[in-house]
């Protein structure tokens, strides 16, 4: 049946990202901790480069961020790296796709969203059921990056975390898709 079924995208419920001005109080602690992180190295220009969240800075995060990167003259994002721990909590490992295949895939709104942060400077953050399972909830924060000091806001780090399995999280969840 696939995108033939009204709500659904491949057989499966079409994504319900809803999107939060902030990280909610009952996202995980490393969330937090990476958005300060995120936002001190910004200092003045308010969009850090890669320099300064390097792969040893970045190591408290490192499984549950995946890398992408906008493709020049395409309104679309290659996966760089796929995060070992988001590749554990998916069952699947989308390095080298692109963003527009999740969203054909899943009914989604990645590419829209990473669009929004590149153009923006300013990260975004969405709750949501995994896509691949439909059953554990997880806070995602979308943060842009620039692969280059001075240069052009080029990546966006996509990192996620399961939330608490508690009635806050399912009620969120709830009231986004109502």
């Amino acid at each position: 049946m696939g995108n033939s079924v009204p709500g659904l995208a491949n057989g499966r419920r079409v994504a319900v990202e809803r999107q939060f001005d902030g990280l909610p109080d009952f996202a995980s602690p490393m969330l937090h901790a990476l958005l300060k992180f995120w936002t001190e190295c910004g200092g003045t220009e308010q969009v850090p480069d890669r320099g300064q969240l390097d792969a040893m800075s970045l190591r408290p995060w490192l499984g549950h961020i995946s890398i992408y990167e906008a493709i020049p003259g395409v309104a679309d994002f290659r996966i760089r790296l796929e995060g070992t721990s988001i590749v554990a909590i998916t069952s699947e490992d989308w390095t080298g796709r692109r963003a527009s295949d999740v969203d054909r895939r899943f009914g989604s709104q990645l590419v829209e969203f990473m669009r929004k942060v590149i153009e923006t400077g300013k990260p975004a953050v969405h709750r949501m059921r995994v896509f691949q399972n439909e059953v554990e909830f997880i806070t995602r924060l979308l943060l842009p990056v620039r692969t280059r000091p001075g240069g052009p806001v080029d990546q966006v780090f996509l990192v996620i975390y399961p939330d608490p399995r508690d009635g806050a999280a399912e009620d969120v969840i709830a009231q986004g898709s109502a």
